[in-house]
């Protein structure tokens, strides 16, 4: 990863949420050793660049048009400084971890994944099983979004976290399995899902900004004290 490309953090973050989806999708059919495995190994991964991820969207979707809005603001300008600072540090250590990935557990996802994509080639004429399979599993993540939407009905931040993350999941299962599935959902209830992302991914984003902007304040109160760790989102 290039150190000056969110680009690039950006799309390792969707491959593991894409490789989290198809984990949870296949889960009833993997051996539940090889499955807590990746589960664990794949909330690492989203764990060390969730942090990073969230100053990025706050320096590029919040800060910057609100410096193009009051371009000598000095209160601004010290938020952004102290923005840019916390994200360095985020970076830092999130760099550190994946240099550490690099050995273990990167390869044997690697190896893990080339197998599987294996086997796939070998089970593609396979009396039409996957179809079946598929369908259980996006009615199953169907009916969690349902019960998470109804609870982030009541506004708070968690359940409409959960929420969010719950339809992403349930949408890149769709785009896993789209082949075998019937045209309502890999068309149809595909379209609900990205129309409904956007949404929730505003109300999320904006969410974050508060957060990010309250830790930038309390350090502009606070100058001397040491940065708190921020809680990831994965």
């Amino acid at each position: 990863m290039r150190r000056d490309e969110p680009e690039d953090l950006h799309a390792l973050r969707v491959a593991v949420r894409h490789a989290r989806a198809v984990l949870w999708a296949l889960g009833p059919s993997l051996p539940r050793q090889e499955r807590d495995r990746w589960k664990h190994d794949l909330r690492m991964l989203a764990h060390a660049t969730s942090d990073v991820r969230d100053w990025d969207v706050f320096l590029a979707e919040t800060i910057a048009p609100a410096r193009e809005l009051e371009p000598d603001d000095t209160v601004l300008s010290a938020i952004a400084d102290t923005a840019r600072e916390r994200r360095d540090t985020a970076r830092t250590t999130m760099l550190s971890a994946l240099s550490g990935y690099r050995d273990w557990p990167l390869p044997a996802l690697h190896r893990d994944l080339a197998h599987l994509a294996h086997l796939a080639a070998r089970t593609r004429n396979d009396g039409g099983r996957l179809g079946p399979f598929a369908r259980k599993r996006v009615r199953r993540g169907r009916k969690r979004l349902r019960a998470l939407a109804k609870a982030a009905r009541r506004g708070d931040p968690r359940a409409v976290h959960a929420q969010r993350i719950a339809g992403k999941r349930l949408r890149y299962v769709i785009e896993a399995f789209a082949p075998v599935l019937p045209s309502r959902y890999a068309r149809d209830l595909h379209r609900k899902l990205v129309k409904r992302q956007a949404k929730l991914g505003r109300i999320v984003d904006g969410m974050v900004a508060r957060r990010l902007l309250a830790d930038c304040l309390q350090a502009q109160a606070m100058p001397d004290e040491a940065p708190r760790p921020l809680p990831g989102a994965s």
